[in-house]
């Protein structure tokens, strides 16, 4: 066996490890490795989680409710404790937890900062760690079809009331965003009357919701994440065939569906483009993203972002969790 032969199944053998420890890392809350919670419900350690440096921290809250545990990660900006800011409840999607979440939306920077881009006040973020497969609830037969976190669906209900009481939330800023899974669970929240007043807007990505629109709602998929268009262009087609529908092109690349080529200190590289609509009629408010970003192996089912952090992101010429900060920001109750 010649010695190129040797260094090429090394080289490739270096690459496959590398992906599988990446995969395995993403996919351990199937097995529930939920990080060690500081505090518990009812909630007693409401504080602003600031690091000493002034950078953004978090704080692990275990919640016992309905007959499952689940463990949140929160983000508290300094004054958030003594009330009056918004919250963003962002929802990862399969064998994802907390920490790839935020790698792909970075909504605990953009809440911090929110009064950057206009907020009144920074954005409390409260981000879950849900297991796929098993819980307290037994076996989760929706992990194998994507469909919502239906086993800890109450848990979730249950513990963004909570921390709305606990730090004096604003209720006319509260949003949610969702992911995959995530997507799918934000339209069970969505598309239930009793719950859905829970957040004034929501946004979904890599994925759509399943009934007519009513809260405002953004929506932002991949082109080439299989299936997901069709989602962005009919819930566009039902706001158009309202009567004195208005639109809005709030970035117009005629090229979105082309990624472009550039330069980078590591060779030529694939950047993503994208669109981005506002259609409105009456109370009805939609903004739809497309993005022409992909991602190995998930390819456009990814978050796009500015700067590559996550094998779930996709380097574009947006980010994500901008995009999502200022249609909060525009959409209160």
């Amino acid at each position: 066996m010649n010695k190129i032969f040797i260094l090429r199944r090394m080289l490739v053998a270096a690459i496959v490890g590398s992906y599988a420890h990446s995969a395995m890392a993403s996919s351990v809350p199937l097995i529930d490795s939920q990080p060690s919670p500081e505090d518990s419900c009812p909630i007693s350690l409401a504080g602003s989680t600031e690091n000493a440096d002034g950078s953004v921290g978090v704080r692990h809250y275990g919640c016992d409710a309905y007959g499952t545990n689940v463990v949140y990660t929160v983000a508290i900006p300094p004054g958030c404790e003594m009330g009056g800011c918004g919250l963003i409840y962002d929802n990862h999607g399969a064998s994802m937890n907390a920490a790839q979440q935020n790698a792909g939306t970075h909504l605990r920077e953009f809440g911090w900062s929110a009064t950057d881009r206009g907020a009144a006040t920074p954005y409390v973020v409260v981000q879950p760690n849900l297991t796929d497969l098993f819980d307290e609830g037994g076996l989760d037969p929706n992990s194998v079809a994507g469909g919502a976190y239906t086993n800890e669906l109450p848990n979730i209900l249950y513990f963004v009331d909570h921390v709305i009481a606990v730090l004096n939330v604003d209720r006319d800023r509260t949003h949610m965003y969702g992911f995959s899974r995530g997507a799918s669970t934000a339209s069970a929240i969505y598309c239930n009357a009793t719950n859905r007043n829970l957040f004034a807007s929501y946004a979904v990505g890599g994925g759509g919701i399943s009934c007519d629109i009513d809260a405002p709602l953004l929506i932002l998929n991949g082109i080439n994440d299989p299936g997901k268009m069709p989602l962005n262009n009919a819930l566009e087609d039902s706001v158009k065939a309202m009567q004195g529908y208005q639109k809005t092109v709030i970035v117009g690349d005629s090229d979105w569906s082309r990624p472009t080529w550039e330069l980078s200190w590591s060779g030529i590289r694939k950047r993503g483009n994208h669109r981005h609509i506002r259609l409105q009629a009456g109370g009805v408010v939609l903004e739809s993203i497309k993005h022409s970003g992909s991602a190995f192996p998930a390819l456009g089912h990814c978050h796009p972002v500015t700067q590559y952090s996550s094998w779930l992101n996709c380097y574009t010429n947006m980010d994500t969790g901008a995009k999502l900060v200022d249609f909060f920001i525009q959409n209160p109750r």
